[in-house]
């Protein structure tokens, strides 16, 4: 017995090195692997991103064709960018012009959910043609299919873009940037998802050196793509201020203080709170929206910027990266990051 145990010895000595050669280099390939994944910017050809994170894949929605809608989705947010789907082309009597800055809401409709996805869009190929319209999703999947719902019940003839919503104290509000001089960010009450049932409100007057462009390019008042932020118990809106072909177009906040909020005294604007860095390479940095990585602990904004100082709307893309919290419970958006500089990806990816 003893023999046998002796010459078997060197075997298991031998066995065992083996696996623990096998499971080091095992180990050290995926250490390479995740630390070879980044995510790098843009991370989109889009412009006015507007992203859900749904059944562990991120949707991504934006202004890129002028005449469609179309969505990008992967698992990752880094990949994001690679794959869309059409999900509307305007047919016969459909508003075929300048079809922008989509916005998408999974929402309870008659006793089961729905997407619906608002836009803006023109029957003819013309700034003053500006409406708000929304698609209608058959089911619950975000890549449809989607029914054209038309223009969006309860808004007028007023020239309108950059529709979004707004939940609070368990009901849903329009929020959209009407052109009456300016663009300034409107509420109004919904009684349902297709239907506005109230008077637009002003909210966001474009009244800051900041929101009102730049002398030397376009010198315009614009609070517009208004998106709603919540966390802790907080609501805010965050919006763009001045023209987004401007180097210094930005994103301004507003806080909800309490009360109606239908009317401005119930927010206390700040801004801006994210703008352009010379040192970065970054320009025009704005129409952000938000989301979480997959284990809930990070949040993450998405945006469009540019890498080009001059005035211009071409070049703008979309891309991403995380944010913080400041003590007092307002959101800290930091810098926008080089397009030279990879990111972690979201954490739990």
């Amino acid at each position: 017995m003893a023999s046998t145990r002796n010459k078997l010895l060197p075997w298991v000595a031998t066995l065992l090195s083996l696996w623990l050669l096998v499971v080091g280099c095992t180990s050290s390939n995926s250490s390479m692997l995740k630390s070879d994944v980044s995510l790098r910017n843009p991370i989109a050809p889009i412009a006015d991103p507007f992203i859900v994170r749904h059944a562990g894949s991120y949707y991504l929605i934006g202004t890129r064709t002028g005449n469609s809608l179309e969505i990008w989705h992967a698992p990752r947010l880094e990949d994001v960018g690679k794959t869309s789907q059409t999900i509307w082309t305007p047919q016969q009597g459909e508003p075929a012009f300048q079809v922008w800055s989509p916005s998408m809401f999974l929402l309870d409709y008659h006793g089961s959910k729905h997407w619906f996805v608002y836009f803006t869009a023109a029957m003819h190929d013309k700034n003053e043609d500006h409406r708000i319209y929304v698609l209608q999703s058959e089911g619950s999947d975000p890549l449809g299919p989607y029914t054209y719902k038309g223009q969006l019940a309860g808004t007028d003839d007023t020239t309108a873009i950059d529709a979004s919503l707004l939940e609070l104290d368990n009901k849903l509000y329009l929020m959209y940037v009407l052109e009456k001089g300016s663009n300034a960010v409107y509420l109004a009450p919904m009684s349902d998802a297709l239907t506005v049932s109230g008077e637009p409100r002003l909210v966001i007057d474009p009244d800051q050196p900041w929101e009102q462009g730049d002398q030397a390019y376009s010198h315009y008042p614009v609070a517009e793509g208004p998106e709603a932020l919540y966390h802790d118990g907080k609501t805010f809106i965050v919006y763009s201020g001045s023209d987004t072909g401007n180097y210094n177009y930005c994103l301004g906040l507003m806080i909800y203080k309490g009360g109606n909020p239908l009317e401005a005294k119930s927010w206390e604007k700040k801004g801006p709170v994210f703008q352009y860095s010379s040192d970065n390479g970054v320009f025009g940095p704005g129409r952000a929206h938000f989301t979480t990585s997959p284990d809930g602990k990070q949040s993450w904004m998405v945006y469009h910027a540019k890498t080009s100082a001059d005035f211009t709307y071409a070049g703008r893309e979309t891309r991403a990266q995380p944010f913080t919290w400041n003590a007092d419970g307002t959101p800290n958006f930091g810098t926008p990051v080089s397009v030279k500089n990879p990111l972690e990806p979201p954490a739990g990816e």
